[in-house]
Formats: C-alpha cells, structure tokens, sequence
C-alpha cells in the first residue's frame, strides 16, 4: 500500500480538508492520536564487550506486562496528557502502579488484555481530547483504522464538537503517521536505555536475554 499513488491521494486529501476546514495555517488544530505497548520485558540496549566475542549477554526483566500508553500531539509540537491501560479487570489493575510518577494530567484504565478498545477509545476522545484540544473549531484528527477509532460513538462526539476524523491510508502507518515518525521511535529508545540502567543496578530483578 505504501506507493507513490496511494501516498500522494492521501496528501491532496488531506490538503484539501484542510483548506476546507480553514485550518491550514493552524498548526494547533492538526491532531494525531495512536497507542503503543511497552513490555516490561524490554529489549536490551548494546553492551561493550571484548572485540571477537561471539556471545555477549544482555539483561532483561523476567515481566511480561504490557501497558498500552496512547498518545496525542499537534503539529505544533503539543501533546495531551496519555492515556495508560494495564492489564486487569477492575480498578485495582492500577494499584501495583506508581501513578504520582507518571507525566501530569495521566489518565489510568485497565482492560483485561492490557489493550485498547472501543468503550476506552470514546473514554479517551471524550476525557482527553476533547477536554484538551482547545475552543478553537474546527479541529482536525489523524488516526489509523483500528476500530477503537471508528466507533460510532466517537463519530457521533466528533460530529457535535466540529472535530473532523480522517484515516491513514492501511499499512502506511510506519511511514505516514506523525506519532510513529517523531515520538514512539525515540520513546522505545529511550525506554529501553532507561529499562537497562535500572536493570544493571537491580540485578537481582533481571535475567539473561
């Protein structure tokens, strides 16, 4: 899906909203908003070792948990407050969690998979975005076509509010998306250095990976 065809439908597309929209020099009404899971069990960053080595060990946690964090910005460089998911059933899900240490304004839900979906993606849009993306109208957001984003529910919201959805085109994502580009890349980085320092001065919690 990832041809000059389909890429460059989309971009005429999306400047023609914008144009219709008013909003093509608004650079704080321009959203995208999309979900990345983190395994506590990261992926190690490279160690220095021996030159010729052939095996070199890293270390990782024996955790498996996953959270799902969703993440919204402007093309003005703003970002909303994240949404986590952990896995569980009720809220007590969260409760093994320090919530004070995460980024101000963070909201907490649990689902049983540790996943998005529809009844947590119309909590997300209703609570975060819409409370956070300013009076300015009309708004324009950029998702993939998971379903958690085309819920009839969240159209509706959508529709009342002056927030127009458009889709990516499918399997373009890696390459179009704004959050897959500049902010999920650095971040899974930056997670799995900062996983590998608290790793190598908590040995006792890691194992070989």
């Amino acid at each position: 899906m990832l041809n000059p065809e389909v890429v460059s439908k989309y971009m005429d597309d999306l400047g023609s909203l914008l144009l219709k929209l008013g909003i093509s020099g608004k650079p704080k009404q321009i959203w995208n908003c999309n979900e990345t899971g983190r395994s506590f069990e990261h992926s190690p960053v490279r160690v220095i070792a021996e030159k010729s080595s052939r095996n070199v060990l890293g270390r990782t946690s024996n955790n498996r948990t996953n959270v799902t964090m969703t993440a919204c910005i402007n093309a003005a460089g703003q970002k909303m407050s994240p949404m986590l998911i952990v896995k569980g059933k009720t809220s007590v899900s969260v409760h093994g969690f320090n919530t004070e240490a995460a980024p101000p304004g963070s909201k907490w839900a649990w689902q049983e998979n540790g996943w998005m979906n529809d009844k947590l993606g119309e909590q997300c849009f209703r609570d975060v975005f819409l409370k956070e993306c300013g009076s300015a109208r009309s708004q324009l957001l950029l998702l993939d076509e998971h379903s958690s984003h085309e819920s009839f529910a969240i159209l509706q919201l959508a529709s009342e509010n002056d927030v127009q959805i458009m889709c990516l085109p499918p399997h373009t994502t890696h390459i179009l998306q704004p959050l897959d580009r500049t902010v999920f890349g650095p971040f899974s980085a930056e997670y799995n250095k900062a996983c590998s320092a608290f790793i190598t001065l908590s040995t006792n919690t890691a194992s070989p990976g």
